[in-house]
């Protein structure tokens, strides 16, 4: 058996065992990449003036180029004409050369100092644009619903704000104006031409149509690859910040090597889908340059045939071959143009995939504004996380001011479920949910979740020093408020042991603590806020028992004249309780205190007995 054979045995390998079934990437079919331009392009509005800007100095910059092989013609017609006074044994004078070679400097000069300006203003109208998609995408991402979260991962999300967002920012400010120089030369360059000689400017074009046949051909190849590319590049990213997050477990399992394996089916596809889309993208210059130098070849033929007929003379010819060159150059640059737009595109395609998700339910434009949040009524609430596998049904409750509600039960019951629910996290699909008898839809989100505090099982903490951790609660609190806040949540029992105390800088995600010194961090910044609803979701899942002794101590406190939901799965912790809701299935099947429901020697008792069983 080979050394990867356990993948195809694991279910959770089954996503990546695309990667090695090239068959069924090919079913996956470009977007409409026409489409995605026009979007990209619509970003550019309130710029026209800037572009025009670009254009002039493009125009003036690549006009003043096309006229030096004019000058140089010139130079060839003097340098010959001089050659005969030589051979007459005249005296040669090249005083005429000289006015030309300081005319071609200026024109020069002027083109460079012209093309300086407009990559100036692009560059300007280009990050522009950038910052306009990236302040456009944060936006977004506040306002998608937690299920967009849930669905996707997390690490493909983050790439497509980086990697894909950097690779639209290079090409645009590579090739906008590279498209715009491209075609203002070849008008100009081809102008100059035809007033030369229509046949020879007619017989230059031989090659365009086989160019556009050759670049038709390999962009419809290589967009698939560029696509499928920054796919996969997403998906590593997913897996490496997967990995990175939970590499504790993976060492602790021995999964080391099945993470290796499984990153290297993702990298391999990555590599044969950059090697292929550079491979039909690499293509596309030397074949263009082959047909427009097969089209050079040709000229040069009538070209002499001219100068030999006695038609034109060798200054003419040697001018028109330049121009020829100059004509050829930008159908080649505009064709390798369009090939890193397939690639930039490709990442629009997933950036504009973003932006056009489906947010959170809109609010009403007349939105009520609540000052306290006390009483809660949940009312025949129905929902379900997939249409077909209901997860709350005809749910009814009523919390009175005050309460200490416990919500306990099996793993899916719907616990969670019922608080993100409240915090509007997620929307009901039938029923309703009322603070003090006003619909929470009817509130806007932000007024709602001004009055409610949640502690989860999952702590998060970010990269600053704990003083500011706990602070996110409450920004303008006073040192008082804060010191209260720290006693009452037990955290100064554990302050004097760091190094700066409340000015210790915490690592991401505050590693360098315990998970029960976390927890208690994230207790103390809900305490802070000073909610009229406290909603306690496992929080002391990741406390030792003397500390939970302690917290709850300190709890009971802090709730007194709020409304409380704790969720619990250690039913010693919630005997206290006002009510306590007993959850099965989506619905309430006991409530009471806990000597009532263990009187009852139903479900309730059941869980709870089993804790303590033997």
């Amino acid at each position: 058996m080979s050394k990867k054979a356990p993948l195809k045995q694991n279910v959770r390998f089954e996503k990546y065992a695309q990667y090695r079934d090239h068959s069924q990437n090919e079913k996956e079919k470009p977007e409409n990449f026409g489409k995605t331009f026009r979007k990209l392009m619509s970003l550019l509005k309130g710029n026209e003036f800037a572009i025009v800007i670009t254009v002039v100095f493009a125009a003036a910059s690549s006009l003043l180029s096309i006229l030096g092989p004019q000058y140089l013609g010139d130079i060839i017609t003097v340098l010959n004409e001089q050659v005969k006074v030589k051979l007459q044994s005249g005296v040669m004078d090249f005083s005429p050369i000289y006015g030309i070679l300081k005319t071609i400097f200026f024109v020069y000069l002027g083109s460079s100092v012209l093309s300086f300006f407009q990559h100036y203003v692009m560059a300007g109208v280009v990050q522009g644009l950038i910052t306009r998609l990236r302040r456009n995408l944060n936006r977004k991402l506040s306002h998608l619903p937690l299920s967009y979260y849930d669905s996707h991962n997390k690490g493909d999300i983050l790439s497509r704000i980086t990697n894909d967002m950097d690779n639209i920012n290079n090409t645009l400010q590579n090739n906008l104006i590279q498209i715009i120089t491209s075609v203002v030369t070849f008008v100009g360059v081809f102008a100059i031409m035809i007033k030369e000689s229509f046949t020879l400017s007619m017989t230059s074009l031989l090659p365009f149509p086989i160019s556009l046949v050759i670049a038709a051909i390999i962009l419809r190849f290589s967009k698939y690859y560029f696509r499928r590319q920054w796919k996969v590049t997403g998906d590593v990213n997913g897996h490496i910040e997967e990995m990175f997050t939970g590499h504790r477990i993976v060492k602790a399992y021995g999964h080391e090597k099945t993470a290796i394996e499984e990153f290297d089916l993702i990298n391999d596809e990555l590599c044969e889908s950059g090697r292929k889309a550079q491979f039909f993208s690499g293509l596309l210059s030397p074949l263009i340059n082959f047909a427009n130098n097969a089209g050079y070849v040709i000229i040069c033929v009538i070209g002499g045939y001219l100068i030999i007929k006695g038609e034109a003379d060798v200054g003419s010819i040697t001018v028109f071959m330049a121009y020829t060159k100059m004509v050829m150059q930008p159908i080649t640059d505009l064709s390798n143009i369009a090939n890193n737009l397939q690639s930039s595109l490709a990442s629009a395609e997933r950036v504009f995939s973003v932006l056009e998700a489906e947010e959170e339910v809109v609010e009403m434009e007349a939105e009520k504004e609540i000052s306290e949040a006390s009483s809660v009524q949940f009312r025949n609430v129905d929902f379900s996380y997939v249409p077909e596998k209901p997860v709350i049904q005809n749910f009814s409750l009523d919390v009175n001011k005050g309460d200490l509600v416990a919500i306990v039960g099996p793993t899916g019951a719907g616990k969670t479920t019922i608080v993100n629910l409240l915090m509007r996290f997620y929307e009901i699909q039938g029923g309703a949910i009322k603070i003090d008898g006003t619909d929470i839809r009817e509130i806007s989100r932000k007024n709602l979740r001004e009055h409610l505090g949640m502690v989860l099982q999952d702590t998060w903490l970010f990269e600053g020093t704990l003083r500011d951790n706990i602070m996110y609660g409450r920004q303008d609190a006073t040192e008082e408020e804060f010191m209260d806040a720290v006693k009452a949540a037990q955290v100064d029992t554990f302050v004097p042991t760091l190094t700066d105390g409340f000015d210790t800088l915490l690592e991401e995600d505050g590693v360098n603590l315990s998970a029960g010194q976390r927890q208690l961090i994230t207790i103390a910044r809900a305490i802070l806020a000073s909610p009229d609803i406290l909603i306690l979701d496992e929080a002391t899942s990741s406390v030792d028992t003397r500390t939970e002794v302690q917290i709850q101590k300190a709890m009971k406190n802090l709730m007194y004249g709020r409304t409380n939901f704790v969720i619990a799965h250690r039913l010693s912790t919630i005997r206290e309780a006002d009510m306590i809701l007993v959850m099965q299935d989506g619905r309430i099947v006991e409530t009471g205190k806990h000597s009532e429901l263990m009187a009852k020697n139903g479900f309730y008792a059941e869980l709870y007995n089993s804790q303590f069983a033997e």
